[in-house]
């Protein structure tokens, strides 16, 4: 599961470095630091509860922001391995 997280994150971090939309560099600035969270308690061996919180208010900030650039849709991707796992 840390793989696939700190894949994610690297996806993240690309889609903020080629985006073309400023709007959307801040979108991933604020799932990067998310997203954090979530590599955080997976490595510390946290209660999987915990995780599944994580998980499930980092897919609602996915829900409550829209890039526009579709540089986004690797990190949509790679987001959707991450949950498939966790659920």
């Amino acid at each position: 599961m840390r793989r696939k997280i700190a894949q994610y994150i690297i996806s993240l971090d690309q889609a903020a470095n080629k985006t073309h939309q400023a709007e959307d560099r801040q979108i991933f600035r604020i799932l990067l630091a998310d997203s954090a969270v979530l590599l955080a308690l997976v490595n510390t061996g946290a209660n999987i509860e915990l995780v599944m919180e994580a998980a499930t208010r980092h897919d609602r900030l996915w829900g409550q922001m829209w890039p526009v650039d579709d540089v986004c849709a690797a990190a949509i991707s790679e987001w959707q391995k991450v949950k498939d796992l966790i659920n």
